[in-house]
């Protein structure tokens, strides 16, 4: 049966709650969030231990990449070359943890002019090309996420231009609450297609503060009703710190969508 849930943990935090992810039945979202750690670290020899642990315990993974000033299609070229070496690290990293999936933002900014978007994505897809190649070749799904970008359409026209069929895409709820400019029924129907992973945590509307369920302004019964109506089910995500997972799950239960969730397994 497959896992409902996975918690979002950071790398260093995965070995001290392994019992709880093998005795809930939890995946496991591990983030790569530190590059200083990412990119010069001589411990891999320990990261495949651990994999090899998650391996023996049942344990899904899955692997979140860097964020922070990050930029698959920068103008500038130093920013460029060290998102590059970002993302191949932790694809690397991601196979020694054993993951099945890896995701990553496209680093896009809503802030710049729209007609700068055509050269940023035709230099944002050298790196993307690149990616595909490594994760197609590593049996790895390589994902994208939904963070500033208003609509789907950017998305949509990246997953249409690499050259590879394989790429699938993550959806953050509240991303789409806090910046976009369309509704949350508009993102499903654009992305279930191509959907390996949902990001689930609430928000007030203005900011990603990864809330509990139930502790901001998404209507959840609508999101899981929708979610158990896809034909293939995504990996569920519950992003946010452990106490506040742990919470959802109680939010779960008590306000009735353990029912829908069920018909997620």
């Amino acid at each position: 049966m497959p896992r409902p849930y996975f918690l979002s943990l950071p790398y260093p935090e995965v070995a001290k709650h392994l019992d709880l992810l093998s005795e809930r039945g939890f995946g496991v979202e591990i983030t790569l969030y530190d590059t200083e750690w990412l990119l010069h670290t001589s411990g891999r020899q320990r990261v495949r231990k651990l994999g090899g642990t998650l391996a023996e315990r049942g344990i899904g993974v899955s692997v979140h990449g860097p964020i922070f000033d990050l930029n698959p299609g920068s103008l500038d070229t130093v920013v460029r070359k060290h998102t590059r070496r970002a993302f191949e690290k932790a694809i690397e990293v991601a196979l020694d943890l054993g993951a099945a999936g890896i995701t990553f933002h496209t680093g896009f900014s809503p802030l710049l002019p729209d007609r700068t978007l055509p050269g940023w994505l035709s230099l944002s897809l050298e790196l993307w090309n690149r990616l595909a190649t490594l994760a197609d070749g590593a049996g790895l799904t390589l994902t994208v996420e939904n963070m500033f970008e208003p609509t789907p359409d950017l998305l949509l026209e990246l997953a249409d231009s690499v050259e590879s069929d394989s790429l699938r895409f993550c959806l953050d709820v509240s991303h789409t609450a806090i910046y976009s400019t369309l509704g949350l029924p508009r993102w499903f129907e654009a992305v279930s297609p191509r959907l390996r992973s949902v990001h689930l945590n609430d928000t007030d509307g203005f900011s990603d503060e990864h809330l509990a369920l139930g502790r901001g302004m998404l209507d959840f019964k609508d999101v899981f009703g929708r979610l158990a109506a896809l034909p293939q089910k995504p990996i569920m995500v519950l992003e946010m710190d452990l106490e506040r997972a742990l919470e959802s799950l109680d939010t779960i239960a008590r306000v009735g969508l353990r029912e829908t969730q069920l018909e997620l397994l």
